[in-house]
């Protein structure tokens, strides 16, 4: 069992030396998931707005926290790696927008 965890470690490795971006977003986008759905829950717990008694009052309150949890998820998830994306250094190439002496 240990040799297939070290197989999956070892091309995980691999896979992130050559795909940087790609494993930025995807490590943001769940860290960002968890803040939304942190926030959901926080937003159910403390019934903001009166939204956990109208939620649970219907017949379809388990649906709908869901579908909350669900679109805060994806809201906070989006935000998180497009800020993680937008704050990656650029290449070692030469700035743009100033011309080079040749």
């Amino acid at each position: 069992m240990q040799n297939g965890a070290h197989h999956l470690i070892d091309a995980w490795r691999r896979w992130g030396q050559r795909h940087r971006l790609a494993q930025v977003v995807i490590l943001n986008w769940a860290f960002g998931m968890g803040i939304g759905v942190f926030c959901a829950a926080l937003l159910l717990a403390f019934d903001i707005f009166g939204i956990r008694s109208l939620l649970w009052r219907s017949d379809v309150a388990f649906v709908g926290s869901a579908m909350l949890c669900a679109a805060f998820a994806f809201t906070f998830g989006g935000v998180v790696a497009a800020a993680a994306v937008m704050q990656l250094d650029e290449s070692d190439d030469a700035p743009r927008g100033r011309r080079r002496d040749a």
